[in-house]
């Protein structure tokens, strides 16, 4: 959404509920042909839904409303949540065992949501597909290859993470070991947005060159 005017217009839908092209234009101060734009924007971003309101013998108007969506994507903040519980999992659980256990099953997890999405056995393809699958959920990824234009490998450039890892570079672990087990290939972190380089960088290790099959699963 890069117009602030169609955020204007979406926090007015918010406020109010469904409202038709004129009331829209009447609130705002601006013409109907302005506010048909911007929900011309809207409506590509899957962030506001029209609707038809018959009334009477005539035609039917429309009134515009938020979609669900939008109410997933906006007015959101998990960053507290996971850094709080994060902390609370680290300093909180003295048993290492149990916390190894936690790290194994919290990384199983996010595995599973993006591993579904994935096919075939082609490391590349995989590498591929991961990115766009990190891309939909608005992690900047992309496959690239090393000098010698040989060995792909994922780089991130920005970190689903931020705030966690910022206070505890564990996470960096926790990413890594997800990938692994999406991939179902060792990795190594080569380089990291934390230490001051333009991306993170995942690229496979050369021995060994497969995780086990229980490992990865």
């Amino acid at each position: 959404m890069a117009e602030s005017s169609d955020r204007d217009l979406l926090d007015l839908i918010r406020r109010r509920g469904p409202m038709t092209v004129p009331e829209m234009s009447d609130a705002l101060g601006v013409t109907g042909t302005a506010v048909r734009n911007r929900l011309g924007r809207l409506l590509g971003t899957g962030l506001v839904e029209r609707k038809a309101e018959h009334v009477g013998r005539g035609r039917p108007r429309h009134r515009y409303g938020v979609s669900v969506e939008a109410h997933r994507r906006l007015g959101q903040n998990y960053a507290d949540l996971a850094v709080a519980l994060w902390e609370e999992m680290m300093a909180g659980v003295a048993d290492r065992k149990l916390r190894r256990i936690l790290f194994t099953r919290i990384t199983d997890r996010l595995a599973e949501a993006y591993r579904s999405k994935l096919t075939g056995d082609a490391w590349e393809g995989r590498l591929v597909q991961l990115s766009r699958v990190l891309h939909d959920r608005g992690v900047e990824a992309e496959v690239a290859l090393d000098g010698a234009g040989l060995a792909a490998f994922l780089r991130q450039h920005s970190c689903p993470y931020y705030e966690l890892a910022e206070a505890d570079r564990a996470i960096c672990s926790l990413e890594t070991k997800m990938l692994e087990k999406v991939l179902g290939r060792a990795l190594r972190l080569s380089q990291c947005r934390l230490d001051g380089d333009r991306s993170c960088d995942f690229r496979p290790k050369a021995d060994p060159p497969a995780l086990p099959e229980a490992a990865a699963g």
